[in-house]
């Protein structure tokens, strides 16, 4: 009998059981099929999604389709763009590994990741049904808040508070998952303060009379 591939495992487990528990028993049993599994739950959490079959067949192809956009464009407004035109960028995978890549930068280059952050929201935005809109909510919520968060210094006020509204009129919208309403609370308070700071406070404001 041949080991299970990756596709394999992913439709048995997106199947729900008693397939999930058949292929969870044999792969308890194969070394080879358990290092398979391992690797679609792997993948299943680093992509913070629920459907194997997805992962699966978006998650390993994620990281290049994202390094071909970024070539193919010089700013947010140039990928989101063709984000917009072709539909192999309109996937969660893509809308992933560009969220991950904004919130490994948001020290070291705010603006570049706050770019990344917005291409993960139109992404979101174009998400069909199948994806379960409660959790492109959350997706949602989470690239408007980081994008919010990585406002670089100077940015305007006016539109990161806009990516708050979105942050959290997506989170209302969306699963109540306390880990991501947690995550999108901490990145909104970062970016509510970096904007405080940014202000000019009232004295310096307005001018003394000598």
């Amino acid at each position: 009998m041949k080991h299970l591939e990756l596709a394999d495992i992913a439709r048995l487990l997106s199947e729900g059981s008693p397939f999930a528990e058949s292929c969870r028993h044999l792969a308890e049993r194969c070394p080879v099929c358990g290092e398979r599994l391992a690797q679609v739950e792997d993948l299943m959490q680093r992509f913070g999604h629920w459907d194997a079959e997805t992962v699966v067949r978006e998650g390993p192809a994620a990281p290049a389709l994202l390094e071909n956009l970024m070539r193919k464009g010089q700013n947010a407004e140039g990928w989101c763009g063709l984000v917009k035109k072709k539909a192999k960028y309109q996937t969660w995978g893509v809308a992933w590994v560009a969220l991950e890549k904004a919130r490994g930068l948001m020290a070291e280059d705010p603006g570049l990741a706050r770019s990344l952050a917005l291409v993960a929201a139109a992404i979101a935005a174009l998400l069909g049904a199948s994806y379960h809109p409660d959790s492109v909510a959350d997706l949602k919520a989470l690239a408007h808040a980081t994008a919010a968060a990585a406002s670089p210094p100077g940015a305007e006020p006016f539109e990161t508070l806009r990516q708050v509204a979105a942050a959290m009129t997506a989170l209302e919208q969306g699963t109540g998952d306390p880990a991501v309403a947690r995550d999108v609370m901490d990145l909104l308070v970062r970016a509510c303060e970096m904007t405080a700071a940014a202000a000019p406070t009232s004295r310096s404001a307005v001018p003394t009379s000598r």
